[in-house]
């Protein structure tokens, strides 16, 4: 696979990484509780994305082989639900972004109450079902994927390929959160930090909706 493929894809899965979701308040609520938790928690979300890469793969290998348009297809129907996801989060940011905060401080409540205790296999088994059940996730490597794929390549060796770059980021940035949780719990609880976490994401995921749907039709 050509370096030019894997270094714009990674570009690409740094913001999806850096984006606020459920899976980050999930690591978040186990590394609160303790912070092996929390690395056992992402190494579950790990599991399921690399599970994700491999059904893309699959996928967009078999319907790329019966119909090579669908290409295109799966590029403009992902990019527009990028567009929709970026506009609509930067639209109603306000609400959200108060609604993050509350959630963010209930999570860090309920992680920390006495008596409460987590297994590392509970963790890794919260990681896996919460990555697994993400219908959202699944669409994102659809639409992420299918322009970096070299034409000609085997689909689904460098799907995951690139779901292996996807899972590496997520657990880094999941370990430095989950190691910064561990250390400075108040400093989450400040709704400013969602605020911009949740403007930067969304206008990331709208640009990228953008560049997605213009390489659909060029």
């Amino acid at each position: 696979m050509p370096s030019s493929s894997v270094l714009g894809f990674a570009g690409v899965a740094l913001v999806v990484v850096l984006a606020p979701g459920p899976d980050t308040f999930l690591a978040l609520r186990y590394a609160l509780n303790r912070p092996r938790n929390g690395i056992a928690a992402a190494l579950g979300m790990m599991v399921s994305i690399m599970g994700w890469a491999a059904l893309a793969g699959l996928g967009v290998a078999a319907l790329l082989q019966t119909y090579p348009a669908i290409h295109q297809a799966i590029a403009i129907v992902g990019g527009a639900y990028l567009l929709y996801l970026g506009l609509g989060s930067l639209i109603k940011a306000k609400f959200l972004a108060g609604a993050t905060a509350a959630t963010a401080r209930t999570t860090t409540r309920s992680a920390t109450v006495p008596g409460t205790e987590y297994t590392i296999i509970q963790s890794i088994r919260a990681g896996v079902i919460s990555s697994a059940l993400n219908p959202k996730l699944g669409l994102l490597f659809l639409a992420l994927m299918p322009p970096f794929i070299p034409a000609g390549s085997n689909m689904l060796g460098s799907a995951m390929i690139l779901g292996a770059i996807f899972a590496a980021m997520g657990f880094a940035y999941l370990a430095v959160l989950t190691a910064i949780a561990a250390r400075a719990m108040a400093w989450f609880k400040s709704p400013t930090v969602g605020i911009w976490l949740e403007r930067v994401s969304s206008a990331a995921l709208a640009i990228m909706g953008v560049v997605v749907l213009i390489g659909a039709f060029l």
